[in-house]
């Protein structure tokens, strides 16, 4: 884990409330998002990552937050209806790695920032999927 400065970013994408006691809400964005091949929608997509917000928490990881699941955009103003933006804030984040059969690793890591002692700022948290590693995620989480 190394802590790195992350510049904002505005992505376009799809979001539900969730917690970790329902993580079968998250299970339904990702395979909505797949299934109905959202990335190809996504107008001006700066990259070809798909980025998982953890945002808007009502506490800690222990209450609800919401969850997104986009592209990082250069140009957010050609809004497909069924999308939402999300701005993701610059700041100071921690960065994680999970390797491995996912999802199974992704859940092992984040298990294992719930019990660190990192400092978390609870704004925004968030995963970079690369679609040609499909078994390794990098996790950026918010530090205060």
């Amino acid at each position: 884990m190394n802590i790195t400065e992350q510049p904002e970013r505005t992505l376009i994408g799809i979001e539900c409330r969730a917690s970790n006691d329902n993580p079968q809400a998250i299970g339904a964005i990702w395979q909505r998002f797949m299934a109905e091949q959202l990335a190809a929608q996504i107008p001006n997509r700066s990259d070809g990552n798909l980025i998982a917000i953890y945002c808007d928490y009502d506490g800690d990881h222990t209450e609800p937050y919401t969850f997104f699941l986009g592209c990082t955009v250069n140009d957010a103003s050609d809004l497909p209806s069924e999308f939402t933006i999300r701005t993701l804030p610059a700041g100071r984040y921690v960065r994680c790695h999970a390797a491995g059969e996912m999802p199974a690793a992704l859940v092992t890591a984040w298990r294992d920032i719930w019990t660190s002692d990192l400092d978390r700022a609870y704004d925004s948290d968030f995963e970079i999927h690369d679609p040609t590693s499909p078994q390794a995620v990098d996790i950026f989480v918010g530090v205060a």
